[in-house]
């Protein structure tokens, strides 16, 4: 099912829609899953994913813990990227897995 654009926008009066299946979609997916710590949602605990920006082993953690929600792609690289502002970017890298 195609799902909203995050961040919101809006075409020809509706909000625009990202088609369920292309590249964007999968990485708005990762986008939220690793916004989401687990327990934030009491309907599902168990979703998200603990923040890889504290050292390797995290990192690893979090590429298996979002194929675990996302089992259509498969995540290539997790990148941390410290800015000098204090800021941290995540950089991930996927590939959709041939059905």
């Amino acid at each position: 099912m195609d799902t909203i654009s995050l961040p919101i926008s809006f075409r020809q009066g509706a909000f625009e829609m990202v088609p369920e299946g292309s590249d964007e979609y999968y990485a708005q997916l990762l986008s939220v899953a690793i916004r989401i710590e687990p327990g934030e949602l009491p309907l599902t605990p168990s979703y998200g994913c603990f923040s890889p920006v504290f050292g390797d082993e995290e990192v690893e953690n979090l590429a298996l813990t979002a194929s675990q929600f996302i089992p259509e792609i498969d995540i290539a690289t997790v990148d941390i990227v410290p800015s000098d502002s204090g800021l941290t970017t995540i950089a991930l890298t996927f590939a959709q897995r041939e059905v």
